[in-house]
């Protein structure tokens, strides 16, 4: 994991140093173009997902769940009359 680690920082180190041996009117004209490309991606995916969401959105119907199946076995069973066995005291 550690040499991992290694290999990414000294990545990440080697890209800083070549963007920053970029003269500074290439990487200002580089980060408009990026910044461009990420908005314009951005408003295409919220108008693509906008256009399609209205035509093909299936509403899931989510309801009361009427019994346990029987595969599944209760770990606890609580007393069935709980309130004459209940063990704690309470305040009148």
């Amino acid at each position: 994991m550690k040499k991992l680690r290694i290999r990414i920082e000294e990545s990440v180190e080697k890209a800083e140093g070549k963007w920053k041996s970029l003269p500074t009117k290439r990487q200002r004209s580089l980060t408009k173009i990026f910044f461009t490309a990420y908005a314009i991606m951005t408003i295409l995916t919220v108008i693509h997902l906008w256009s399609k969401g209205s035509e093909s959105r299936a509403i899931l119907s989510v309801g009361h769940i009427n019994n346990i199946p029987k595969e599944i076995k209760m770990r606890y069973q609580p007393p069935e009359n709980s309130v004459s066995s209940s063990t704690h005291k309470t305040s009148p």
